[in-house]
């Protein structure tokens, strides 16, 4: 018995010792590469602002919108892409983006009116698995809001973008504070737009091909603060993505300072620049995990919150057991006779 008491000790021990041990390097580690699974979520406030539509020049009028909403990002599950007649692991990711919008509208010879109404985004992306950089996107966003401009007026606006992009190599996701990886491009992306304003339509129909090179740069670690809570986050300067609710001009002039966590699997906030200009900002409202760990949750962390519990349990319940056992056994043996009384009881018989 106690060498199996020894033994959990030993065993709780080096689970204790190795869990520390391991915890303690993360804190100066890298990006981690998250493992997305099927009702992985993400819950975002959305801000931003429009200074112009797509499909729509300054000719015919100029827009100063402000927009705020909700983003919610939900992993699908895996999935495989063809992409230049070969087949692509990847990951589905749906988006979902809605809210408010008002600001005001400027029209050539008719002066400013003002504008108020909702917006709504949906998209489908692929990622590919090595990176998670979008090869496959359909989106669709949609603004419907009233013109006042002497009279209200009804201003509808449709964008729906289907997009694939190639890249000539992946580039790593592991990377820590000071370093970078880039990665060449190529991009085909068919806009259809309809847009509805003072009772009339236009509509347009546009083909866009961009090559141009993603880049990631690590600038640092820091606290992050948002709805969620404080997270220890990893600031990065990246080529701009997508963005839910703000649709992109595909000028290949964007990019963003985003704070990607670890701990979380994704990003606890993110600011869209255009051309050096602030256009949105996503901060972190709410975050959960479908079937499995959470993402980020390694081998380690489940060694320290779920196995090392139990082996203390089983060595505590053990020392209890032995200790009962032994108080028992105390209990129910008699006492064992003198040595006087042994001695008197053989003299007697041998009197005898």
């Amino acid at each position: 018995m106690k060498e199996a008491i020894r033994g959990i000790s030993c065993i709780v021990s080096v689970l204790l010792v190795f869990a520390i041990f391991s915890t303690l390097t993360r804190v100066d580690g890298a990006l981690r590469k998250p493992t997305y699974a099927a009702g992985d979520k993400w819950v975002y406030v959305l801000s931003g602002s429009l200074a112009g539509l797509p499909g729509f020049n300054t000719s015919q009028g100029t827009f100063h919108l402000g927009l705020v909403g909700f983003v919610y990002v939900n992993v699908i599950g895996s999935a495989t892409v063809q992409a230049n007649n070969t087949s692509v692991s990847a990951v589905r990711v749906d988006s979902r983006a809605t809210g408010f919008l008002n600001g005001t509208f400027s029209v050539p010879r008719a002066g400013s009116g003002q504008i108020s109404g909702s917006f709504t985004t949906t998209s489908t992306e692929f990622w590919e698995a090595q990176a998670y950089l979008p090869i496959e996107s359909l989106a669709t966003t949609s603004y419907h809001a009233d013109v006042t401009l002497g009279i209200t007026t009804p201003l509808v606006f449709d964008l729906r973008v289907n997009a694939t992009t190639s890249f000539s190599s992946i580039p790593p996701f592991e990377l820590d504070v000071g370093q970078n990886a880039s990665a060449a491009f190529t991009a085909h992306a068919e806009l259809n737009s309809t847009f509805t304003a003072f009772f009339q339509t236009m509509t347009s129909q546009n083909v866009t091909d961009l090559a141009s090179t993603w880049h990631r740069d690590v600038l640092s670690r820091e606290n992050v603060s948002v709805d969620a809570g404080t997270f220890s986050a990893y600031k990065l300067n990246q080529t701009l993505g997508s963005f839910p609710g703000i649709p992109s001009g595909l000028s290949g002039g964007g990019n963003e300072t985003a704070y990607f966590s670890n701990d979380v699997g994704f990003y606890v906030k993110r600011v869209a620049y255009e051309n050096g200009t602030p256009g949105a900002e996503m901060r972190l409202r709410s975050y959960s995990y479908g079937a499995g760990p959470a993402t980020g949750i390694s081998t380690t962390q489940i060694l320290l919150f779920i196995v090392l519990p139990i082996a203390v349990v089983v060595l505590v319940a053990v020392l209890l057991w032995r200790r009962r056992k032994d108080r028992i056994q105390g209990q129910a043996s008699p006492p064992a006779p003198s040595a006087t009384e042994g001695q008197e009881l053989g003299g007697n018989d041998r009197a005898r």
